[in-house]
């Protein structure tokens, strides 16, 4: 977690009463945000996205009813924060920094600056707008940013791709949830069960691979346990390219999970492991420091710039 207090206090004067003024206004309706009393601007109804012309950052976002874009919908979690998955201003992602609006939330990013939040609700009435109040600019992933919302206390959970995982994984448990129970299915369950460990274990050629070139131990722990070994790509599966040897590290089930979670990383200078610190109260922040250990066959070892990214994208 980090708190309101750290993120702001690098803004200079305007920017942090802009933030102030969402904050206090968190959970609360009401009409168009009228300027500071110094003149500052909150929101542009020109655009969604309110990048000043005196700050290299983004000040605010937000989402109109009629909106083209395929924003989620703010989930809410049980300790007052919450997280929202905004979509870029353009339709294409690769468009992405050819928008100033978007350079302004990619350089929120980058130095971790808060941005106001706000949605359309009642077009012409009084409470026209819902203020959700502040977030970090956590990522960005396939055309969404990724919005960190602070709780009503000042607690914001870190940069890093969790409102991605979240929303990811609150879908899949809302399929399994609606699946009903029919014990006659046991035996298609099981298959379907032992269908998901050959998927998480990785394409077999591909496995067998990392297998061979790590002497069928984890990268990580050591484990030699061949039947708990997985195939972990450092960068998402998208299809036979990525499914190459530099692109994988063998893992045992629960660190290849706090991987792809984004928990873990390694750092490609040393080829150490690095642990969020939302590990910090478990047993796994005993791996921080820790060498990868790398194959013998150089061409076996994985790529230092595929590393990096998901480094990046893990923010650790």
């Amino acid at each position: 977690m980090t708190d309101l207090a750290t993120v702001t206090k690098q803004l200079e004067p305007r920017h942090k009463a802009a933030v102030a003024w969402f904050f206090a206004r968190a959970g609360s309706d009401g009409p168009w945000p009228d300027p500071l009393p110094d003149g500052t601007l909150l929101a542009t109804k020109a655009k969604g996205i309110y990048k000043p012309e005196w700050s290299p950052y983004a000040l605010s976002v937000r989402q109109s009813i009629d909106s083209p874009y395929s924003d989620r919908e703010p989930v809410a979690r049980g300790d007052g924060t919450w997280y929202w998955l905004y979509y870029q201003e353009g339709g294409e992602p690769a468009e992405r920094d050819s928008r100033f609006p978007n350079r302004g939330l990619m350089s929120c990013i980058k130095d971790e600056i808060p941005v106001g939040v706000f949605r359309e609700n009642q077009s012409g009435a009084s409470g026209a707008y819902h203020f959700l109040g502040i977030a970090v600019v956590s990522g960005w992933e396939e055309g969404y940013f990724l919005l960190e919302g602070f709780s009503s206390t000042g607690q914001c959970h870190r940069r890093g791709p969790q409102p991605w995982v979240d929303y990811v994984t609150t879908e899949a448990e809302k399929q399994l949830e609606a699946e009903p129970f029919h014990p006659q299915s046991i035996a298609d369950e099981r298959k379907r069960v032992l269908a998901e460990i050959v998927r998480r274990r990785g394409q077999p050629k591909f496995r067998s691979g990392l297998l061979a070139a790590y002497g069928g131990r984890c990268a990580v722990t050591e484990c030699d346990v061949a039947e708990v070994l997985e195939a972990a790509h450092i960068l998402p599966y998208k299809g036979p390219a990525t499914n190459h040897i530099a692109n994988g590290v063998l893992l045992r089930g629960d660190i290849h999970t706090l991987f792809d979670l984004g928990l873990i990383a390694v750092d490609s200078a040393s080829m150490t492991i690095v642990v969020s610190p939302e590990l910090s109260e478990t047993r796994y922040r005993e791996l921080s420091g820790r060498k990868l250990r790398l194959p013998a066959d150089p061409g076996s070892r994985p790529s230092q710039q595929a590393l990096d990214q998901h480094r990046a994208w893990c923010g650790l």
